[in-house]
């Protein structure tokens, strides 16, 4: 079956649940019934996290990284450094680590962030969440705005050296300096996404995916997305572009389907996709 077939019977199977929205919420709710079952029965153990020491670094009680994937952190900057961060790596088309999928940074784990950012070598960083949504905050600023003072979190100062106004988001292009050594950093603010919702239109959430691609068509090192959980928002862009791939290098696979993806998405990091 060659390319052209496949998608095509990917788009008769897709138009099929549209117009019956029955089966696609079943999808969904063998999802959550499957996430709960790794959870009761610890399939995937979240021992890391659950240390006295890391769970004040965890914005949920409920949304712990899984400890055969999380990001581990090597790159000490201080006696009070640990290992941990609640973040953990997503498979891509190409590799084991195309992204890691992290919370939105807590105060006390800003520093943490920005270690892992530069140790994993992170060249782009996609944030889906406002600092403050429903009068809550969902994540700490750990950016520097445009013509404004660097923001200094403990051995790295951040400045913002572009900034690209979009529509739905915004391009900054941020310099992160450690010590003598300093790298660029795109970070793309997605600030029309609502909690548990869905964006009014599709087009500008695609033209982010491909935006983040032209400043990284590669997956050498791993896009790091985030939104307030590094689930639901997360999830959906970590499971786009992976889709995107496929289709760009023409690899859909026979028996590719949304439903297999974020199924196996969700054995990486718990609850990653939270919206049918």
């Amino acid at each position: 079956m060659d390319q052209r077939q496949i998608l095509l019977q990917n788009l008769q199977r897709a138009q099929g649940k549209k117009l019956s929205p029955g089966e696609f919420a079943e999808e969904f709710l063998k999802l959550k019934r499957q996430s709960a079952k790794y959870r009761a029965d610890k399939i995937y153990p979240t021992a890391a996290s659950e240390q006295p020491e890391n769970a004040k670094k965890n914005r949920y009680k409920d949304i712990l990284p899984f400890d055969h994937s999380r990001v581990e952190l090597s790159l000490i900057t201080s006696d009070t450094d640990s290992h941990y961060i609640n973040a953990n790596f997503i498979k891509g088309v190409y590799g084991p680590r195309a992204y890691i999928a992290t919370q939105g940074p807590l105060p006390t784990t800003v520093i943490d962030f920005w270690r892992m950012i530069w140790e994993y070598e992170v060249q782009v960083v996609v944030m889906a969440c406002m600092e403050f949504e429903m009068g809550k905050r969902k994540c700490e600023r750990y950016w520097a705005e445009v013509d404004g003072s660097p923001l200094h979190c403990g051995p790295f100062s951040i400045t913002c050296e572009a900034e690209d106004k979009r529509n739905e988001y915004v391009i900054r292009t941020l310099k992160v300096t450690l010590n003598e050594a300093a790298r660029s950093i795109h970070h793309f603010h997605y600030r029309n996404w609502p909690d548990h919702h869905v964006p009014s239109s599709i087009e500008p959430i695609l033209q982010l995916v491909r935006d983040i691609r032209c400043c990284q068509p590669h997956d050498w090192v791993p896009v790091c997305i985030h939104c307030s959980a590094g689930c639901g928002r997360t999830g959906v862009i970590c499971a786009i572009d992976y889709t995107q791939r496929l289709l760009q290098d023409g690899i859909v696979p026979v028996n590719f389907s949304v439903f297999s993806l974020i199924q196996d998405m969700r054995t990486q990091r718990p609850c990653i996709v939270q919206t049918k």
